[in-house]
């Protein structure tokens, strides 16, 4: 893993500059006034208001390399510290959303919490409340081959357990089709009011815990079983996370067991449907006043 890691990092470090260069011909070609980055660290530049969009001001190791998590704090630090402005996809008060990765350590002078980003927005559903029938929905999504591996998994048991069941396969490059097997449906992919129509219809969400889903279902309100992406330190310590407030259930991937796993996910309490605050509002009429 320490060899892994010392391989990726001249490639983080090429990914950054390579960013910075292209971004400086870009503004000297289109003379932008400010550049909003999602997590690319190289998207800086002195001549323009530059912001960060991110939630990890630390990074979450493995337990065998707890004694490189301050370090690496302390780069994230240096990088974030290039903008004028991080913004903090999460709420203020701890452990919010992100937990250690936004609230553990000090934040760098520039940064500031805007709340949760999402497309969706927050509305009481009376079909979720009124339905006795157990509805599932479950997304695929993440990198080869985990998630061929995840899809097959979930497929396999849906099918044997016969509950009104819908998978989102996550395949935008595909037209939209959709494969009905009596009662479960596999859809490639579909409209956001398409898909937020079946998932408010849902008992059950299962899914990876990558951060940009989290924020999804807290939006939603929804209660889910998160199957983390095996090796993936931060979709890991989310799951734990949000496990141990009593949100939601996970399970690792190869202890998945559908047929025990859906009523003990379904005692957990879910999100509550957070409400967009005017955090990100503020913060983008505070750059129209610059």
């Amino acid at each position: 893993m320490i060899l892994h890691l010392m391989f990726l990092l001249p490639r983080f470090i090429s990914s950054i500059l390579k960013e910075h260069i292209h971004l400086k011909k870009l503004i000297n070609l289109h003379q932008f006034d400010i550049v909003i980055s999602d997590n690319r660290y190289g998207l800086w530049n002195k001549n323009v208001k530059s912001i960060l969009v991110t939630h990890q001001v630390m990074i979450k190791t493995p337990v065998w390399m707890k004694i490189a998590e301050y370090p690496l704090y302390l780069v994230s630090r240096l990088l974030i510290s290039r903008f004028d402005e991080c913004w903090i996809p999460d709420y203020k008060d701890a452990p919010g959303l992100s937990g250690d990765l936004s609230h553990k350590y000090p934040l760098p002078g520039n940064a500031k919490f805007i709340g949760t980003l999402s497309r969706f927005e927050h509305q009481e559903n009376s079909d979720k409340q009124e339905s006795h029938k157990i509805r599932i929905t479950a997304i695929i999504s993440g990198p080869e081959p985990q998630r061929s591996i995840f899809e097959e998994l979930v497929t396999k048991q849906l099918l044997e357990l016969k509950l009104p069941s819908t998978i989102f396969s996550g395949k935008p490059e595909f037209d939209k089709t959709i494969d009905s097997q009596g009662h479960l449906s596999i859809i490639s992919h579909v409209s956001t009011e398409e898909f937020k129509l079946i998932t408010d219809s849902s008992s059950l969400i299962i899914c990876r815990s990558g951060y940009t889903s989290i924020m999804d279902l807290s939006i939603l309100g929804a209660n889910v079983l998160f199957v983390p992406t095996p090796g993936q330190t931060e979709q890991i310590y989310l799951a734990k996370l949000l496990h141990l407030q009593e949100i939601a259930l996970w399970r690792k991937q190869d202890d998945l067991d559908l047929k025990t796993d859906i009523n003990e996910a379904l005692k957990y309490t879910g999100f509550e449907g957070n409400i967009k605050k005017p955090e990100l509002h503020k913060a983008i009429e505070g750059l129209k006043k610059k």
